[in-house]
């Protein structure tokens, strides 16, 4: 559990995530953490993204914002989370009071040509968290979360780790949450 910035961020169910993402203070914040949450990527990636990196079947993380800025990722995204980035971008669009341009950041910050700080919306989440009782989670419990539930649900590594950005299995693996359950069926397996 994450405590102090020290130790691995909580992983979050789905009504965990449902009712942290309630809980944010704004419709930026929400998008933000849906957007985390459907593409397992880290705030500091996701703050950084334009409206030229959206298409309407794919997020691309350019590798000049990714960690380390080894390479370029591109993430498939649902029609209906596509819907609600361009339901956030129409709001955004009466919030500037001018057409959102290719340029723009998806979530900007408070200065013309600025995006959001992650510490910005780390400060949204500590109280969306305690509001839900949540402990031990920060904004990498969406990477996590949704990392953990790719591999429950038998997806092949290769796979989870194309859509991560990891560059390796082993660093990978550290971010897959494995329950006593988990230990347990698979001990029912071998009997």
């Amino acid at each position: 559990m994450k405590k102090n910035r020290f130790g691995q961020a909580k992983v979050l169910d789905t009504k965990e995530l449902d009712t942290v993402i309630s809980n944010l203070p704004s419709n930026k914040h929400k998008t933000l953490a849906l957007l985390m949450r459907n593409c397992g990527c880290r705030v500091g990636e996701a703050v950084q993204l334009t409206w030229n990196d959206v298409e309407e079947e794919s997020i691309l993380f350019p590798k000049t914002i990714v960690k380390r800025k080894l390479k370029s990722r591109e993430v498939f995204i649902s029609q209906k989370f596509f819907n609600c980035l361009m339901k956030w971008k129409q709001e955004l669009a009466l919030l500037k009071g001018r057409e959102i341009v290719q340029e723009d950041y998806i979530f900007p910050g408070r200065f013309e040509g600025s995006f959001l700080t992650p510490r910005a919306f780390q400060l949204a989440l500590e109280s969306a968290l305690k509001a839900s009782s949540i402990k031990g989670g920060s904004s990498h419990s969406f990477r996590r979360s949704m990392l953990t539930k790719l591999h429950k649900s038998g997806l092949a590594l290769k796979i989870i780790q194309s859509l991560s950005g990891h560059s390796n299995l082993q660093t990978l693996s550290l971010y897959l949450d494995i329950t006593d359950d988990d230990k347990k069926k698979a001990v029912s397996l071998i009997a």
